[in-house]
């Protein structure tokens, strides 16, 4: 369960009712706490995401990534659109409406309206555990005696882009006329009902009511009467959660069967364990590879993140008594750190999972939890070696429910990605495709890892499919990209010229066109080293025009992205215009601290300006003649000027003395942000053999 919230207060009002709470960080930076509400079988993750559509999209979409949720809610404060709802009552969206979208014409506004219902099984859920007077928190911030009792409406809501607070302006008149039924009005619910339909998350969004949104919301009155509410859209929020029949491991298509039934009353429902056979380590490690499993995968942080019953640390500390623990050296070489890890035979692994065969999916769905929060707390690549072996058990044996098992192996997969474990990474990311429950992103990441791997060609065939489909998106989006991969002259002109220019985007078409760019950049890497380098420049410069639309000049993505162009270009012997690349990029190292911020980001642009360099003075020592293209009306000879009138270097006057000194500033970077056994790393290694054998060559006589 993920409940998402855009103000500190909300997230307070949420906050006390959860124990034992850890903090998960999403790779960006993105901050859940995590912990249990009593008396119930769910996990939830708790996030503060700020106000707007746009951060509340994002926020759903790492949880998604980093939960695979069974439901998501969103609770908060609201302004209230109907005379007889009140402040301090409680309002359920049955429909989530987007207000901000259409055209605006001489004729008048002209709605384009887009809405998405809430989530029928817990739409019901909410009916059932609010119809009582139960839920009621006493005593709540603000209550008084003798006040009118909060009331609970099942109506839709407006989400929109900006504060309402007046009872006559155009928007109020917008609302009334084109969204009627609308109770309440806020600014986050429309980008996470948005995310979670893409991502196919139960979703509903529980607002209290703080204000009239009629120009009487004031500092003083919102310190009155947002505690209220943020605490009466809590507690119905818990008082939900303590009414839903699913296990924390229940994916959102089970909160209702096919039959109507709740899972916990089908005959093939998981179970908890039995009492005659209390769930033990036995069964978790017979879910597991026939392989030494590190031991910290069953710590006690580990057991109570996974909410295991029946396993306290002393009785997890009994059950391993009986197992022998070896140190093991993930990598065999001499001197690498051994991990201390649980062996067992195959006899009791194959006897232990003939006794839970009828609880398959529970204690599968422990394991698989187990790992995933193992993976958190990986201090190195050797160890992380040792996990990938049970992340693919779990993808073979778990056939009922394999949410929890694809969650797992997707995260052991994208680390083996991001230390350059190429060939480790790979099996999971092809078993994660073949079960057929994996999305686009893993897609991309087969096609990214087979690239890592070497497979160019497979690389290719993959990444192709995945472009075609994400352009399909884009198409179902109402987006086009023929002629928009950049911002028109007109964006540039009424905006910022360093962008983003998302002024007539929604934050849902944002994630769609930046996936695009992801994929070109990825695939267009896959061609360089191809050698295809025309094709590669063509899908880069696609991603760059995207990522600055979407992302704006400054996004170290854009930049990254315009470096790998840069070198595309470069091989075509167009040095001018890949130096004028180059220092497109270059002002805004410094100036961002990509270096403290983004260091994977800054290690891949000093790589990148390194290597572009080592080819300009190769090329120049083997005579070749170097290259123009004209640009539009423009012929070559004004390219060239233009580019020597914001390029400070010159390719003629570029040494191998250049390139040692960037390939030294590009090992460093690298060995800092990716370790020094990383392929970017021994790349850029090779870049400053090559400078050191160019000056040995120039040195001679």
């Amino acid at each position: 369960m993920v409940i998402l919230t855009a103000l500190g207060l909300e997230y307070q009002s949420v906050r006390q009712y959860l124990s034992g709470c850890e903090v998960v960080r999403h790779q960006t930076g993105t901050v859940f706490e995590v912990g249990d509400v009593d008396g119930t079988p769910w996990r939830v993750a708790l996030a503060e995401l700020g106000e707007g559509n746009r951060p509340a999209a994002v926020v759903t979409e790492q949880a998604r990534q980093l939960f695979s949720p069974g439901a998501l809610l969103f609770v908060g404060v609201a302004g209230a659109l109907k005379a007889d709802v009140e402040l301090g009552d409680v309002v359920i969206a049955t429909r989530v409406h987007a207000i901000h979208g259409g055209k605006d014409t001489p004729e008048g506004f002209m709605a384009r309206p887009e809405s998405w219902p809430g989530s029928h099984a817990l739409l019901h859920t909410a009916r059932l555990a609010l119809r009582s007077v139960s839920w009621r928190p006493d005593p709540a911030p603000g209550n008084a005696e003798g006040q009118r009792a909060p009331q609970v409406y099942f109506k839709p809501i407006a989400a929109g882009d900006v504060v309402l607070n007046s009872s006559a302006s155009a928007l109020r008149r917008q609302v009334h006329t084109r969204y009627n039924d609308a109770a309440a009005i806020e600014m986050e619910s429309a980008g996470i009902a948005h995310a979670a339909q893409i991502g196919h998350i139960d979703a509903l969004t529980i607002r209290g009511i703080s204000d009239k949104a009629d120009g009487n919301k004031y500092p003083d009155a919102d310190a009155e009467h947002q505690p209220r509410a943020a605490a009466h859209a809590a507690a119905a929020a818990v008082a939900v959660i303590r009414q839903l029949p699913a296990s924390p491991t229940t994916p959102a298509a089970s909160l209702t069967s096919s039959d109507g039934a709740p899972p916990s009353q089908r005959e093939d429902a998981p179970s908890t364990p039995r009492n005659d056979m209390p769930l033990s380590v036995r069964h978790l490690l017979s879910c597991l590879a026939d392989a030494p499993l590190p031991l910290y995968v069953l710590s006690p942080a580990a057991i109570a993140s996974a909410g295991i019953p029946d396993l306290s640390a002393d009785r997890v500390s009994a059950d391993l008594s009986d197992f022998p623990v070896h140190a093991v050296t993930a990598s065999g070489e001499p001197g690498a750190p051994a991990v201390p890890c649980v062996h067992r035979d195959a006899a009791t692994q194959a006897e232990t999972a003939r006794e839970i065969s009828h609880e398959h999916a529970q204690a599968f769905a422990y394991a698989a939890a187990l790992l995933d929060h193992a993976v958190t707390m990986v201090p190195d690549s050797s160890t992380l070696r040792l996990l990938a072996p049970h992340a693919m058990a779990l993808l073979w044996r778990d056939s009922h429910n394999p949410t929890r098992a694809i969650a797992a192996a997707r995260r052991v997969r994208d680390a083996h990605l991001a230390r350059g474990a190429y060939k480790e990474g790979l099996p999971l990311a092809v078993q994660i495709v073949k079960t057929g429950r994996g999305d686009l992103k893993d897609d991309l990441a087969l096609g990214q890892l087979r690239r890592g791997c070497g497979d160019f060609l497979e690389a290719e065939a993959v990444l192709r499919q995945v472009l075609a489909r994400a352009e399909k998106d884009t198409h179902a989006h109402g987006l086009s990209l023929a002629g928009r991969t950049g911002p028109s002259t007109r964006d540039i002109l009424r905006e910022n010229a360093n962008g983003p220019f998302t002024r007539e985007l929604s934050p849902v078409q944002c994630n769609v066109l930046g996936f695009v760019a992801e994929v070109q950049h990825s695939l267009g890497n896959t061609l360089y080293d191809m050698r295809r380098y025309e094709e590669s420049e063509r899908l880069l410069h696609a991603a760059v025009g995207l990522l600055w639309r979407t992302q704006g000049t400054h996004h170290p993505g854009r930049m990254v992205t315009q470096m790998h162009r840069a070198k595309a270009v470069v091989r075509q012997r167009r040095w001018e215009e890949a130096l004028g690349l180059v220092h497109d990029v270059l002002p805004h190292l410094a100036q961002l601290r990509l270096d403290r911020d983004s260091p994977e980001d800054d290690a891949l642009i000093r790589l990148a300006h390194a290597e572009v360099t080592a080819d300009i003075v190769t090329s120049l020592q083997r005579g070749d003649t170097p290259q123009m293209r004209g640009v539009g009306m423009f012929p070559a000879i004004v390219v060239k000027w233009l580019g020597r009138t914001v390029t400070t270097a010159r390719p003629e006057k570029l040494t191998w003395d250049d390139v040692r000194h960037l390939g030294d500033d590009a090992v460093r970077a690298c060995e800092s942000a990716f370790g020094g056994a990383h392929p970017h790393t021994g790349a850029a290694t090779t870049v400053r053999d090559r400078a050191v054998a160019g000056q040995r060559k120039a040195a001679r006589p």
